[in-house]
């Protein structure tokens, strides 16, 4: 599928190579990744943290990684993708490392404190180097083929951490997500240091003032949105597991199953989604895709049964996966490619603020209004971001 989508939009040869080594790269390192995040609030739990305690490690994490994200991506386009991602990757691996020798949360904080440094590094350089393969019309299909990474790593991971972390202990699936990181670095050392690019051609009676007020506020809507999104995703997987914990009572393995039936979803649901993109309106089609979740969230307290729990999260994970080829691929088109490394870590600035505020509020809600109040308020957040998107021209 991923070659078809190459001799489509008509790459030579070293441009296949990379993103070939770029989706190998990407798997091996989401695994390890997926080994981690989604069921990291029940680790950090077996250690003695509370809900709110929870959120702070997280959102520490993000609040460093939003910090760099407009930084990377400036350095990114000075000194290549290449670098950035090697160190990006390095940070992954030896911080988890680390983790998994720690012995209290406050030594984890500070160490996960690096992930969210490695995630500005590799996230801004990942996504220009997928931009430079692709052509505007194909940009969409091209991001949502390269985003199946993460579908895939995502579906077998988290299980087999559940089942690592309840039979081993936690120290095996986190020395595991390390080994990922380091194997990934293979096939991030024999990508091309800097693919050919694309050339923008302004026109010459396009007056340069409009150009640039376009693009800041272009810069500016897509900053908001991602952000507002994000925080209304991180609410609600920061939250989750605790909910299925503290109310379900079910155990780590099925937790892992929540993530790992989302993630199958992505397959199936994300090809489909950059197909619609590059077809019709981006803008339109992620509007469609976001007015139903928050109703989705709505029936979080109202069902019963783990079952009906697991349908709403897969739903509404299934349409936020299928809007995001039609997100990045909008972002990239705003700016010229001598400066994709910016506009991405831009886009990722926004996400990783909302990574790093989504969780506090996650978490002061669930202590303060009871475990049911997060889901309810990443909807009515999902419902603010509506307007940044419409607001585009």
């Amino acid at each position: 599928m991923l070659k078809r989508a190459i001799d489509k939009i008509g790459s030579y040869s070293r441009l296949e190579r990379n993103l070939i080594l770029l989706f190998t790269m990407g798997l091996v390192a989401v695994v390890g990744l997926q080994l981690i995040q989604p069921l990291f609030p029940v680790y950090l739990k077996s250690l003695g943290t509370s809900e709110i305690e929870i959120s702070l490690v997280i959102s520490l994490s993000s609040v460093a990684g939003t910090a760099l994200m407009l930084p990377a991506g400036y350095i990114i386009d000075r000194v290549g993708e290449k670098k950035m991602l090697l160190l990006g990757i390095l940070l992954w691996a030896v911080s988890t490392l680390f983790i998994a020798l720690a012995k209290n949360w406050r030594t984890v904080a500070f160490l996960y404190v690096f992930h969210g440094i490695a995630d500005a590094f590799v996230g801004p350089a990942r996504m220009t180097l997928i931009s430079s393969t692709s052509t505007p019309a194909t940009e969409a299909t091209v991001f949502s083929l390269m985003s199946l990474d993460w579908s895939i790593g995502g579906t077998l991971a988290p299980p087999v951490s559940g089942y690592l972390a309840e039979n081993m202990g936690w120290q095996v699936p986190l020395l595991a997500a390390a080994a990922a990181f380091f194997l990934s670095l293979i096939p991030a050392m024999k990508l091309d240091e800097r693919p050919p690019r694309k050339t923008n051609q302004q026109k010459p009676d396009t007056p340069r003032t409009g150009i640039v007020e376009t693009r800041l506020l272009a810069a500016f809507l897509y900053f908001m949105f991602g952000f507002l999104k994000n925080s209304a995703q991180s609410m609600v997987g920061t939250m989750l597991p605790l909910f299925l914990i503290n109310q379900l009572s079910l155990s780590t393995t099925i937790i892992g199953l929540f993530f790992t039936a989302a993630n199958i979803m992505g397959v199936f649901i994300q090809v489909p989604g950059g197909l619609l993109a590059d077809r019709y309106s981006k803008k339109r089609l992620i509007m469609l895709l976001l007015l139903p979740i928050p109703f989705i969230y709505g029936l979080w307290g109202i069902v019963d049964g783990w079952y009906m729990y697991l349908l709403i999260y897969v739903l509404s994970r299934g349409l936020l996966s299928m809007m995001g080829p039609a997100t990045l691929a909008i972002v990239s088109e705003v700016f010229p490619d001598e400066h994709k490394g910016s506009a991405f870590g831009l886009n990722m600035a926004g996400v990783r603020l909302g990574s790093a505020v989504g969780p506090l509020i996650g978490g002061y809600l669930y202590g303060t209004l009871g475990p049911v109040s997060p889901f309810t308020g990443a909807g009515v957040v999902l419902l603010l971001s509506i307007p940044f998107i419409y607001l585009l021209k």
